[in-house]
């Protein structure tokens, strides 16, 4: 049975935190450590995983352990609790390495013992019908005497590091001999900050000191404690040989208990501290799923068809068109340069310039990330190259492939037609009234075409002819040339935008991966229990 009340909103949120663990490692498994805590994310996913484990057990049972070191006497209070002896207490080595579990109320508690990993053979069911009610305040306690966690048995200390983890509330056990002792005080009370609702310090054996001495102990425990981060959470004076205390802790116990709150209380607090440490991670909030607009790859397509020698691709194909539309000139005479290049590549055109094209890629690369904070620049820069040695190549078989032919038209055909019958009309014309002119016996026929001769007529016909399509036809040509070279050079930048477009949907894809996480991880922040 899962937790009812705030356990959908938290489930929520930890199904978010996981959403962000997840797009944020698949983009940083290669980079640097420096940028990234592999550690740090690799704990967010943990927590997201155990939480969500946890929140399928029992929500009736709140589960609390008894930690600490050496000698601090967990067993005794741990059986002083329960008011039975169901674990041996031990004051000089460890006695206790394996947890014992003491159960108030056993409906739904298996499956969480279990969950817990306690042996079956270590658990214990207070509640009898001996008892009455009298332990009724206790039902849903799962009560964990823990290994010492300075124990010279590795397994030991393995196992009590897991259950601190895993439990709902920490009672910290300490004596006077180890109450300062800094594997307690710097390997666990210091990092448990976040956890200050569910964290309980026992100051327990008072019975072994003066009262004075016990004050005096008690205030110093008092002030480490503030010390490791933790101030204001109880710190309670114990002896389970006296009974001195133990109603306290039982009444804390009680009232926890009571809540049903402590499992959430302490999913929340690990929850909020794992957001703490990945948001510098998704730091700024700009927009941007809008950093690569039109005008950027716009921007991009012009950088690639500058590398690609665009413009002087269309003006070789505008030579190209006014060649063929020459008078005269043989009208199928093609460009030297265009003769070279088509021996470079298949297409007709070399490779785009490597450094520009480089060049290009990191800027739009700069643009798109302005702002973000690291990994993702560099991840924005990997999108964007990740074609970058075959983009050269790629560029310029596109640009080559693309290249229009030059056409030569039906009136262009007909514009030569009719210059070469000029010219046969001029030459012929001239040949007759040359021949005419020298035969002095006149034995060439002269036609008249009214009291024009025929001759005459030609050679002033085809000059009109040929002049008036060498004044109107160049000029025509000209612009039709200039026409082609801009319709050319919109066509090359428009296969250049189709590369460009290719190179910005990775970078695109990243940044909307950095919104998705920014998301989610201000969707793991929220906490509807404080808004």
């Amino acid at each position: 049975m899962v937790h009812d009340l705030t356990t959908e909103p938290l489930a929520d949120r930890l199904d978010a935190l996981g959403r962000f663990v997840r797009i944020v490692s698949s983009h940083v498994a290669d980079l640097a450590p420096a940028t990234v805590d592999p550690d740090a994310l690799a704990a967010a996913g943990a927590l997201a995983d155990r939480a969500v484990a946890r929140l399928r057990q029992s929500g009736e049972h709140t589960v609390v352990a008894l930690a600490g070191a050496t000698g601090g006497g967990k067993s005794s209070l741990f059986n002083a609790l329960a008011n039975m002896e169901l674990s041996t207490a031990g004051a000089l080595r460890p006695t206790t390495g394996a947890a014992h579990a003491c159960v108030w109320g056993t409906a739904g508690a298996d499956g969480l013992l279990d969950w817990l990993g306690v042996e079956p053979s270590r658990r214990f069911v207070r509640e009898s019908l001996l008892d009455a009610e009298d332990e009724a305040p206790l039902r849903g306690l799962v009560l964990l005497d823990l290994p010492d966690m300075d124990s010279v048995a590795t397994a030991h200390r393995v196992e009590a590091d897991r259950l601190v983890r895993v439990v709902d509330l920490v009672v910290w056990v300490l004596d006077p001999q180890k109450y300062a002792d800094q594997t307690v005080h710097e390997d666990y009370l210091r990092h448990m900050g976040a956890l200050r609702d569910v964290t309980v310090v026992v100051f327990n054996q008072t019975d072994r000191l003066t009262p004075a001495d016990a004050a005096r102990c008690l205030a110093d425990l008092a002030r480490l404690v503030d010390a490791d981060g933790l101030p204001g959470i109880p710190v309670i004076a114990t002896s389970a040989l006296t009974g001195e205390g133990v109603g306290e802790v039982r009444t804390l116990l009680e009232k926890t208990i009571a809540g049903r709150q402590a499992a959430l209380a302490r999913l929340e607090g690990e929850l909020g501290a794992a957001v703490e440490d990945l948001a510098p991670l998704v730091a700024s909030a700009a927009a941007v799923e809008d950093a690569v607009t039109r005008d950027v790859v716009l921007e991009l397509a012009d950088d690639f068809a500058a590398a690609a020698g665009v413009r002087a691709v269309a003006a070789d194909g505008g030579q190209a068109y006014a060649r063929r539309a020459a008078l005269p000139g043989w009208p199928f005479r093609r460009s030297r340069r265009n003769a070279r290049l088509a021996e470079v590549l298949p297409d007709g055109l070399p490779p785009a310039e490597p450094a520009a094209v480089g060049l290009a890629v990191r800027r739009l690369a700069a643009r798109a990330a302005a702002g973000l904070p690291p990994p993702w620049p560099d991840e924005v820069l990997m999108a964007a190259s990740t074609n970058g040695d075959r983009l050269p190549d790629e560029l310029g078989r596109a640009v080559g492939a693309a290249s229009p032919v030059p056409p030569l038209a039906i009136g262009w055909k007909l514009a030569r037609v009719g210059w070469w019958l000029a010219i046969v009309s001029v030459l012929a014309g001239a040949a007759w009234l040359g021949w005419h002119a020298i035969d002095r016996d006149r034995n060439v026929p002269a036609f008249l075409v009214g009291r024009v001769w025929l001759a005459t007529l030609m050679v002033v016909a085809g000059a009109v002819v040929a002049l008036l399509i060498l004044l109107v036809g160049r000029p025509l040509a000209a612009a039709r040339a200039r026409r082609f070279r801009a319709a050319s050079e919109r066509r090359l930048r428009d296969v250049t935008a189709t590369v460009a477009r290719e190179v910005v949907a990775p970078v695109r894809a990243v940044l909307r991966d950095y919104a998705d996480a920014r998301a989610a991880l201000d969707e793991a922040a929220t906490n509807p229990r404080r808004s």
